[in-house]
């Protein structure tokens, strides 16, 4: 019987469609049941990739699903593959010369982002074409072999993978122009914290539009492109109707192909330098060949520090006012007298001198889980997997002794703090609190403005002030406002008038279009400057002042284009991860001048004032800054919010900065295995020549890291 004869029967839609429902069965189950998680689901944080993986299942499981119906109807489905690979095929030959294009373009815009000589871009520009030709072909070939085996009323339904795919890489185009970051990356995070909830998404991203508007727009953007597609195999049969392809011819041409991008890559380690092999490789996920550079100029074993929870076994032995401000998205030189003349001055008269000033990551949620638990940015993962297990998780050790010590606690912020468990993971589960404000998803809070949000929470936290204990005041408020797209409030009058209006953003900006856009941004922090200076007016105005704890600082920093990126969460470069920390003691306290610090200094700092022994902190990664230090120590960013570059991790002393990579680097989880990209001094690259070298420069430049923060670290 041929397979013709037994296509469109009802047994064949129904094992074909099962072949998709056993495919994306353990897909379905996550959503009963999370701890159901097949072996090959990766974790939260990769949905991009757990979607690649379920539709490559899914064309599986439907050509599995159509084969066994011919198989049950004695038609031997390998016979159809037979004739397939002898025959020439319809070609859309249109649809796949945009898609090819669009490929090429897309990864052609990759490499201009990087300092490569004109041999080395051409060279890699061919390679990546060559590399775009073989991938596209092989999802043009799956698609059309699980068509083969599909019912004829169904048998296009393979091909809308292929249809999306110039959307797709448009897409992704546009996300590294603006952000340096892939589209798979921004879909990855999607269930980083668990659930899936796209709404909180949009709002952490700064798009104001509900989730169904969003998703119908993608779902007609993707109607539109299988239109398209549709419309395109029509003109390619019009244009030159009798034009096919055999596989066998193109599997011959494929590997053609193939050996021309081992060529390439090959005779690339004759004349390439070996920083342009390696950002090369770096920069992209898919590579058809084993050739390949060390990952960076030496690798380490690594074993890091696992973190150790302070043991607060004693009261505090003071209980001063504490005031913590915490500010979105605020870069160390955003802080100048020209838009922000209250907190300039109050960092340089009142506060303690702290020199560079560093967050522990370039990502709201890693920052603030540095700055209450004064553990590695990653270790916020951990909490997350303790919360995921339905398991009561404990406030952060400043809580705790606060608590134990019958401070008052009162946080009041204008977020959703369930988002990435940013209430839980520094507050506990439940909170600890006497009072936690936030602005879940469709609240009446959170349909205010930013701005009023902002006055709103200060006015109450000032009048809950006029009748609290003149001490053992513990309160926390964040600012949003300088997120973008950067605002204030109506009845403020900004410092500059001549700024972006919209808070749009250029995929190539002017000079200008970048200065109008930092000038709303300034506007966004002289607001913030002006609440903060009238807390502190209120404070003296109180009697409060003098002998409280004020500690202003920001989440991370935010980019204008200096490293090629708007906003924030793609690299550790210190646009994205130097901000402003500004710690006021209470008078005739002795704090020393210090030459650098960072977030994780935080916890060890206010548990020393507290009282607390400092063998309390002495485990944490980050030092006491109310002790003297003879030399400076290294400050360390860490990040899964890496962009298109791959840096996850970044460390600095002095005018030296050292960065590392990983694989998976956009995972929580922390490797066994890291490598050293670069070395860099006030005169740019060390430009060392062999791995023993690297790895005596950065234990000179950095003596006291891998002690700091590894249990092992040495050179593979």
């Amino acid at each position: 019987m041929e397979a013709k004869n037994v296509r469109d029967r009802p047994g064949h839609f129904l094992l074909w469609g099962g072949g998709i429902l056993v495919a994306l069965l353990p897909y379905l189950l996550l959503f009963v049941k999370p701890e159901w998680r097949a072996s090959w689901i990766l974790d939260p944080g990769r949905f991009a990739d757990n979607l690649a993986i379920a539709m490559r299942h899914v064309l599986i499981g439907a050509t599995l699903g159509g084969w066994l119906w011919f198989l049950i109807n004695r038609v031997n489905p390998i016979s159809t593959l037979r004739s397939w690979w002898k025959t020439p095929n319809p070609f859309n030959w249109v649809w796949f010369a945009l898609s090819l294009t669009i490929y090429s373009l897309h990864n052609i815009l990759v490499l201009m982002n990087l300092p490569l000589g004109t041999g080395e871009f051409v060279s890699a520009a061919a390679g990546r074409i060559l590399t775009a030709l073989i991938v596209l072909s092989l999802i043009w070939i799956g698609a059309r072999i699980a068509s083969l085996s599909a019912p004829r009323k169904l048998r296009m339904l393979p091909w809308v993978i292929p249809a999306l795919i110039p959307g797709f890489l448009g897409a992704d185009a546009l996300a590294i122009i603006f952000w340096k970051n892939s589209l798979r990356f921004v879909i990855n995070k999607i269930d980083e914290d668990g659930p899936i909830d796209i709404a909180r998404q949009l709002a952490a991203g700064g798009i104001h539009h509900s989730p169904a508007v969003v998703i119908t727009a993608l779902l007609i953007f993707g109607a539109v492109l299988c239109g398209l597609c549709y419309a395109s195999f029509r003109l390619s049969k019009k244009t030159y109707p009798k034009m096919g392809y055999k596989p066998a011819y193109i599997f011959f041409t494929l590997g053609l192909t193939w050996g021309g991008i081992a060529a390439e890559k090959a005779s690339g380690f004759a004349w390439k330098s070996r920083k342009a092999l390696r950002m090369e490789h770096n920069s992209y996920e898919i590579h058809l060949t084993p050739i390949k550079p060390e990952p960076g100029v030496v690798s380490y074993r690594a074993i890091w520090k696992q973190p150790v929870r302070p043991e607060i076994s004693t009261h505090a032995t003071s209980q001063p006012d504490i005031f913590f401000f915490m500010l979105e998205s605020v870069r160390a030189d955003a802080i100048s007298e020209t838009h922000a003349p209250f907190l300039t001055k109050f960092r340089d008269q009142e506060c303690q001198q702290l020199g560079q000033t560093w967050a522990g990551s370039n990502a709201t949620h890693l920052s603030w889980f540095s700055v209450f638990n004064g553990q590695l940015p990653p270790f916020w993962g951990n909490a997350m997997e303790t919360i995921r297990d339905g398991k009561d998780l404990p406030a952060s050790p400043f809580i705790e002794i606060l608590k134990k010590s019958n401070f008052n606690l009162e946080a009041r912020t204008i977020c959703d703090l369930s988002y990435l468990g940013m209430g839980s993971t520094n507050f506990g589960s439940p909170h600890e609190l006497g009072v936690l404000k936030s602005a879940p998803n469709g609240s009446d809070f959170e349909n205010l403005p930013y701005a009023e949000r902002e006055r709103q929470n200060l006015e109450e936290t000032m009048e809950a002030l006029r009748d609290a204990p003149s001490s053992g005041n513990f309160h926390l408020l964040a600012y949003d406002t300088p997120h973008f797209d950067y605002s204030w409030h109506d009845a403020f009058t900004p410092p500059y008038s001549d700024y972006e209006p919209s808070g749009g953003f250029h995929a190539y900006p002017t000079h200008e279009d970048i200065e109008r856009v930092r000038r709303r941004y300034f506007n966004a922090i002289a607001w913030t400057d002006h609440e903060i200076s009238r807390f502190v007016d209120f404070l003296k105005e109180e009697g409060r002042y003098d002998d409280a704890i004020i500690i202003v600082t920001g989440d991370h920093g935010e980019e204008f284009q200096e490293n090629g990126s708007w906003f924030h969460c793609s690299s550790v470069e210190p646009e994205q991860t130097a901000v402003p920390l500004m710690i006021k003691w209470p008078k005739g306290t002795e704090a020393p001048d210090q030459i650098s610090a960072s977030h994780l200094d935080v916890l060890p700092s206010l548990l020393d004032y507290l009282g607390c022994p400092e063998s309390t902190f002495s485990s944490l990664p980050g030092h006491s800054l109310l002790k003297a230090r003879d030399e400076e120590a290294t400050q360390i960013n860490i990040t899964s919010y890496c962009g298109i570059m791959g840096i996850a991790m970044a460390w600095h002393r002095g005018d030296y900065t050292a960065t590392f990579r990983w694989d998976n680097p956009w995972a929580t989880q922390l490797p066994d295995t890291i490598s050293l990209d670069d070395i860099t001094g006030s005169d740019g690259s060390l430009n060392l020549e062999t791995p023993e070298q690297w790895d005596q420069a950065l234990k000179k430049h950095f003596p006291d890291a891998a002690e700091r923060y590894f249990s092992k670290f040495e050179k593979k």
